[in-house]
């Protein structure tokens, strides 16, 4: 199966290129920029990626449907999702392929969370069992960004947020369609600050609302 890596970036110039070149290794790679101001862009070209710009700054959620197009339309059987801040290791890709040549239809990488101040520790606890209760799913890190979905499983999803609520959007679907889901646990070198904690309860009172 052809597996295409979406990758969203906005202002990741100082990380992007590294890690499109390791991932590189296991599939074409789609960079989404959404309204950069550096040179991510220009960098993401110059690496190999195949590089959608939006115009105006739309958000997580916006960049991702439209990698999620891209790789649709590029006939990828596998679609991954990783950051472009470092926070991913593009060597652990290789575990999310095998979990979906095994038969699965979601992989969601369970991250090391030890770097991670402990008030995020607490939040994503709570978040994390709060939004499987809702979405009658059994992950075990429904706000990382690190996935791989087939083909299949993508095209079931309705996902239609703009912002970081398409994490739990995603979490949403996935026990919708019932599909058949694994964690595999994935490395985080250092804690990046981005999404907060209310970022994460705002995810959940859109799963409520929508």
């Amino acid at each position: 199966m052809k597996t295409v890596i979406v990758m969203p970036a906005h202002n990741e110039e100082k990380t992007i290129g590294e890690i499109i070149r390791k991932c590189r290794a296991y599939g074409k790679v789609i960079v989404v920029n959404d309204a950069s101001t550096d040179s991510t862009e220009k960098i993401a070209k110059k690496e190999g990626a195949l590089v959608i710009s939006h115009k105006k700054n739309k958000g997580l959620g916006s960049a991702l449907r439209t990698g999620f197009s891209e790789a649709l339309r590029s006939k990828a059987g596998v679609i991954i999702t990783i950051d472009a801040d470092g926070q991913h290791l593009p060597e652990d890709i290789p575990k999310f392929i095998k979990k979906i040549q095994e038969g699965c239809d979601f992989v969601l990488g369970e991250r090391d969370l030890s770097n991670y101040p402990l008030v995020k520790k607490i939040g994503n606890f709570f978040l994390n069992y709060a939004t499987n209760l809702v979405c009658r799913t059994r992950l075990k890190d429904t706000e990382s960004g690190f996935r791989a979905f087939t083909r299949q499983a993508l095209e079931k999803m309705s996902l239609k947020a703009d912002k970081y609520e398409i994490a739990a959007e995603m979490v949403r679907e996935v026990g919708r369609n019932r599909l058949k889901t694994a964690n595999v646990p994935v490395k985080v070198p250092f804690y990046v600050k981005g999404v907060r904690v209310k970022d994460g309860v705002k995810n959940f009172f859109y799963l409520l609302h929508n």
